[in-house]
Parts: structure tokens; C-alpha cells; sequence
């Protein structure tokens, strides 16, 4: 069980290795576009749309990179197809990160067992890049598709009708409900469910914004301090994720600070 352990941790690492040249690089542009703008809404002009735009591919590439190199880790190069395109559905069904991961495992763990199937010398050479990623692909976006998207879909609706009744609540219990909500599975459907609802009540409670901004900064910034102040306990790969967290945690605050600035006098 140990050894099972250690080798999901590892899956999970190479994906979120690869992951996060894409989440540093979209944050900081995205961030210096909201800056120079001076407001959260879409920049106007040629250089600040074209940064704005740069953040976004980064943020929207990160969730199958992800799912991709997890399942990479798991079965090697046939799996990434599987993985990526698995975590790109599952996104768009607003699984985001969890769903990535998720799919990731699943993906790797399918195309694993494909590649035992035994085939003629003829198809072995064909396997690698036709058979199995096509066949691994299906049978990933088929699970995503058929399966795993509806269930995400009603518990997202089941939580937002919880947080509709909690409309009345007091400002504190609200914000602190949407701000662990926000920070609980770092993009995926919890958090999705909570970023739209304090959307959506900007016109009348936009102090819900600003549970939800403070939130968004907390993961990040964790883990930079926890590799900071207990070095020994992470591998070196770990601290160097941790300076790119830290960063992000800062480019992030900006971008909420800017956003906020507007409505300031309801936070």
C-alpha cells in the first residue's frame, strides 16, 4: 500500500511539474494586463488584449497538460492523447482541476491495460502511435463524456442551490463558506460553483467577491511558505514549486486587488 502510495504522489508530481510553466506564465500575463488596464474587464488596444489573451491560453492549457502528463507518467507516451484530450472534456463539463487529475489516473490506468493486449509483430509497431491512443482516447472521452459529466453537473447544481439559501445569511458566514470553497480543489467544480455565484451577486452583494479573491490567493501562497519555513521536508523539486507558487500567489493578489478596487467600499 505504501508503494502504491508513493507512485500516485509521483504520477501526480510529474503532472503538476509539467503543469505549472503554464499557470506561472498565463498568471503573470494575465495579471499584468489586468494592472496596466486598471480594471478586471477585458482590456481595449492591440499590446493589453494581446497580453490578456496570452493569459487565458495559459490557464485554459494547464488542465490537459495536467491530465496529460500524469497519464504520461503512468503509461507513457501512447497515454498522452488519452490524457489530455480526456482533461479538455473534462473541463468543459466544469470538472477543471480535479477533473483533470481525475481523468489523468484514469487515462493512464486504461492505456496501462491496453498495452497488455497482446498483438502481432505487425501491430506492435502500430500500437504506440495509432491503436492504443486512439482506442485509449475513446474509451477516456467516452467516460468523460457519457458518465462522469452529468453527476458533475447536478452536484454542481446542488451546491449552487445550498449557497442560494444562504443568501440571507450574515456577510461573514457567506464569505467564509464561498472563500473555502473557492480555495478547496483549485479550479475543479467546488470551486467553479463558488467564483460563479459571487459573480453573479456582484450587482447587489459584491462584498461576495471578495471572499472569494482573498481565497484564491491562499493555496498558493501555503505552499511557498510551507516550503520555505520547513525546507527539510520537501524534495528539491517540491521547494523550486514552491518559489512558482509564491509568485503566483503575488501576480494573483494584484489581479484581485485591481478587480476589487471599484467596489472597495463594499468589502
Amino acid at each position: 500500500m505504501k508503494n502504491q502510495l508513493a507512485d500516485l504522489k509521483r504520477h501526480l508530481l510529474t503532472g503538476t511539474s509539467h503543469m505549472l510553466p503554464f499557470v506561472v506564465a498565463g498568471g503573470v500575463l494575465l495579471a499584468l494586463s489586468v494592472m496596466l488596464n486598471g480594471k478586471g474587464a477585458v482590456p481595449e488596444g492591440v499590446f493589453l488584449e494581446g497580453l490578456w489573451d496570452m493569459g487565458i491560453a495559459g490557464f485554459t492549457l494547464f488542465v490537459p497538460v495536467l491530465g496529460g502528463y500524469i497519464a504520461y507518467s503512468i503509461a507513457d507516451r501512447p497515454a498522452l492523447a488519452p490524457g489530455m484530450i480526456g482533461a479538455y472534456l473534462a473541463n468543459q463539463v466544469q470538472a477543471g482541476f480535479l477533473g483533470a487529475i481525475i481523468v489523468g489516473f484514469i487515462a493512464g490506468y486504461v492505456v496501462l491495460q491496453l498495452k497488455r493486449i497482446p498483438l502481432s509483430n505487425k501491430l506492435k509497431a502500430l500500437s504506440t502511435y495509432f491503436i492504443i491512443p486512439i482506442g485509449g482516447t475513446f474509451i477516456v472521452s467516452a467516460l468523460v463524456v457519457w458518465v462522469i459529466g452529468q453527476p458533475i453537473a447536478a452536484f454542481m447544481a446542488f451546491m449552487n442551490e445550498g449557497l442560494q439559501s444562504m443568501a440571507g445569511a450574515s456577510k461573514a458566514v457567506l464569505g467564509a463558506v464561498l472563500g473555502g470553497m473557492t480555495a478547496f480543489d483549485m479550479g475543479g467544480p467546488i470551486n467553479k460553483v463558488a467564483t460563479l455565484f459571487a459573480q453573479t451577486q456582484v450587482g447587489t452583494q459584491p462584498w461576495l467577491m471578495g471572499g472569494v479573491g482573498v481565497a484564491i490567493c491562499v493555496p498558493p501562497l501555503g505552499m511557498f511558505l510551507a516550503t520555505l519555513l520547513s525546507p527539510k521536508r520537501y524534495t528539491p523539486e517540491e521547494r523550486e514549486a514552491g518559489k512558482a507558487a509564491g509568485i503566483m500567489a503575488v501576480s494573483v493578489s494584484l489581479k484581485v486587488q485591481s478587480r476589487l478596487l471599484p467596489t472597495t467600499h463594499c468589502v
